[in-house]
């Protein structure tokens, strides 16, 4: 079999080879000196146990290569390279010894205590009204858990939390009562008994079982065995495949984040939504030295575009006027006027609004020749062609921070995007990469 290639960047872990990372012990842990190293000159592994090339990386920028825009991509940051190697081999939960940071998650998919942010969001994104929170100890957070199921449980039963603690008397259950052929009235067992005394899946059916089956029990990924749905779970909604409309737009959320914005620590992400559940929403960290919340919500334009099918009508929605105004109107002075600003300053982010710009214009040579009789173009402007045909792109401002649902769902995706780099710990030198 032909030898493949390492990844630029990748470290194959071979203790015999010369070029191998050697691990020292280090001299003041080993005279039990407690004092904490400085993580600045601590070595840092980055693990992607699923990405486009899966291995072990030495920088963030070689890391975000193989997970930028890669569905559902797992990858940490370790300073001990054994830790790396059990995440990359799926070896048990390997987190780093010095961080612990457990995550409550009270309404979501799948309620629980998780260990890392990837984790919490696959949890949380698109769910209606999730609630979770980060905890320095497991106890806390499922304390925080069993509160929230708890209350969830007392509300089902219409019961005042209250009058569970205080120890009163709680309501009588409503009994159920059906008509049998003969008229004589047949009572089922209380609800209460029916989901307290029984186990679930042998209580009685309810009158309105589908299929023989009692819609208020789910599988528990868990544990593999039945339990009852929780009040969250049961009014929440169910998404339906609805047949799409010939020639329909396709509307794309777009946002960016960026937290800490204008400061050096400043870490920036970009969200994408095409709707809830879709598999082509984007949350991820900002790449590139320049951490600026404009330069993420330009970043996120961009990968609509390149996700986005290129022989359809799109609409991409954006809470960033400063971004739709670049890419619809600017431009024309700026490139007259040689990118420079009308301060005769060079035009901020010109790398992202020119890539932009150029998308657009392939987008219309390559559906230019799918445009028939009264769609013809004939005009020089290039906002008027790009925005017609059956490739067209159109821009539309949102309010941020509104009602508008995708849109703070685009938002959800960026700010997770932003954390999930934040959280990784990274220590990136930026002067030295520009």
């Amino acid at each position: 079999m032909a030898e493949v290639d390492a990844p630029t960047g990748f470290t194959a872990v071979n203790p015999t080879s010369p070029t191998a990372v050697q691990l020292e012990p280090d001299p003041l842990s080993a005279a039990g000196n407690k004092r904490k190293r400085d993580s600045k000159t601590m070595p840092k592994f980055y693990a992607v146990r699923t990405g486009k090339s899966p291995g072990i990386y030495h920088t963030w920028n070689e890391c975000l290569e193989q997970v930028r825009g890669f569905p559902k991509a797992m990858f940490k940051s370790f300073t001990s390279l054994s830790d790396a190697e059990k995440f990359v081999n799926n070896e048990g939960d390997a987190r780093p010894s010095n961080v612990t940071k457990w995550y409550g998650v009270q309404a979501g998919r799948n309620p629980g205590v998780y260990t890392n942010w990837q984790d919490v969001l696959d949890q949380i994104t698109g769910w209606k009204g999730p609630k979770h929170k980060g905890f320095k100890t497991r106890t806390e957070a499922e304390q925080y858990v069993a509160e929230g199921q708890a209350a969830f449980a007392a509300a089902a039963a219409d019961i005042p939390i209250g009058s569970i603690e205080q120890g009163e008397p709680a309501p009588k259950a409503m009994k159920m009562t059906k008509k049998k052929a003969n008229g004589i009235k047949e009572e089922s067992p209380p609800l209460s008994l029916v989901q307290g005394e029984y186990e679930p899946g042998a209580a009685p059916l309810p009158d309105d079982a589908d299929d023989g089956f009692d819609r208020d029990l789910i599988i528990d990924s868990a544990t593999d065995g039945l339990r009852y749905k929780t009040r969250v779970e049961r009014e929440a909604y169910k998404y339906q495949a609805a047949r799409p409309v010939k020639d329909a737009p396709i509307r794309i959320y777009t946002d960016g984040s960026s937290l800490s914005n204008g400061k050096a620590t400043a870490w920036g992400g970009v969200g994408v939504y095409f709707g809830p559940q879709d598999r082509r929403n984007i949350s991820e960290p900002l790449s590139g030295t320049k951490q600026t919340n404009q330069r993420a919500e330009l970043t996120a334009i961009i990968r609509a575009l390149e996700v986005a099918p290129k022989d359809r009508k799109i609409v991409i929605v954006s809470d960033s006027k400063y971004s739709i105004d670049c890419v619809t109107d600017w431009f024309r002075n700026w490139q007259r006027n040689g990118w420079v600003n009308s301060s005769r300053k060079p035009v901020e982010n010109k790398d992202l609004i020119q890539k932009i710009l150029d998308m657009l214009e392939e987008r219309f040579r390559l559906n230019q020749h799918r445009i028939e009789g009264e769609q013809e173009i004939t005009t020089t402007d290039k906002r008027a062609q790009w925005d017609r045909g059956p490739g067209g792109v159109r821009f539309e401002w949102v309010k941020g921070h509104d009602k508008d649902e995708g849109n703070n769902a685009a938002d959800d995706l960026a700010t997770a995007g932003a954390r999930s780099a934040r959280e990784l710990g990274m220590d990136v030198n930026l002067s030295s990469q520009e």
